[in-house]
């Protein structure tokens, strides 16, 4: 079985279902809730082990409920969680999440200081083991002795890079990483605004040794710079209900078809439908679909779909 160390945070997602998104301070009931395990790297872990592969997920939780919830997510999943380490004196993250009718969401996130960066513990040499690494930007000490020491080992490297409140962490992780896939905002952050979003993938690959850069952008696709040149990879229509999560599990898909070897638009054609499966059901990461989900959805004729929007 194909295996896919995820290295990055983990954090606790309360969902609630909100008519609209509030302009002002107010009381709104919920016509829904749900709760889940969250995080880049933790989404993507139950992704690449939803879908088929072996996942581990190297993070820092506290010793409280929250963290004992995460636990149990993972678990349920058939994640590898020997090295999520529990630290005393710590709370876990945590994110109150609010998810409209037209699948957009809006989030309120704790993470505690007392969380310690500390990435010493980690098993560096377990790495060899590994047909690829995922990391995120949450956690930058730990996905940069991560990243370094697979890149020794000759091992795929995927950064799941996402908007961070600390540039500085993704300017050093991005020249480390064989693949980096960017979100539209992350792009801005990392690579400004000047120039075509080709101009600026390409700047992004030309300045490193990377074997691929991307960029996922809503409905308009996914769009990446390798060896051969530019491409773009078209969204999936579907009928989005519930966005929360869809970047976590594009890379974690993404990850995996890499470690498997997949061609470049292969791995994005399937990190896509992936993500857009899991759009199609509320939940947030409790409802990332399972391999034979993903294979029912591309099943259904294209009139069953009845689009309303299209998210990749």
């Amino acid at each position: 079985m194909t295996a896919v160390l995820c290295v990055g945070v983990a954090v606790y997602d309360e969902i609630f279902a909100l008519p609209a998104f509030p302009t002002r301070p107010t009381k709104i009931f919920a016509s829904d809730f749900a709760s889940a395990a969250g995080g880049p790297a933790t989404n993507a872990a139950i992704t690449i082990a939803r879908q088929g592969g072996d996942a581990a997920l190297w993070a820092r939780i506290g010793n409280d409920m929250q963290g004992d919830r995460i636990v149990a997510d993972l678990q349920r999943s058939k994640v590898d969680v020997s090295r999520v380490r529990r630290v005393e004196e710590a709370r876990s993250g945590i994110s109150a999440v609010g998810v409209t009718g037209d699948g957009e969401r809006m989030l309120l996130v704790f993470a505690d200081p007392n969380l310690d960066t500390d990435a010493s513990w980690l098993p560096l040499d377990d790495i060899a083991a590994f047909d690829a690494v995922l990391a995120d930007v949450r956690w930058p000490v730990a996905s940069r002795a991560v990243l370094a020491r697979a890149r020794a080992l000759g091992k795929p490297t995927v950064l799941d890079a996402d908007l961070t409140s600390d540039p500085a962490a993704l300017g050093a992780l991005v020249p480390m990483a064989s693949h980096v896939v960017f979100s539209e905002p992350a792009l801005v952050q990392f690579a400004g605004e000047a120039g075509s979003v080709e101009e600026r993938l390409r700047r992004v690959h030309d300045g490193g040794a990377h074997e691929l850069v991307g960029v996922t952008m809503g409905d308009q696709g996914a769009f990446w710079v390798d060896g051969s040149g530019f491409h773009h990879e078209p969204a999936v229509s579907i009928r989005a209900v519930d966005t929360l999560a869809a970047g976590d599990v594009f890379h974690g898909a993404f990850a995996l078809a890499v470690a498997r070897g997949l061609p470049a638009r292969d791995a994005m054609r399937f990190a896509n439908v992936v993500a857009a499966v899991k759009c199609t059901r509320w939940g947030g990461g409790s409802t990332i679909p399972t391999a034979e989900e993903v294979d029912a959805f591309l099943a259904r004729p294209p009139a069953a779909l009845s689009p309303t929007k299209d998210f990749v």
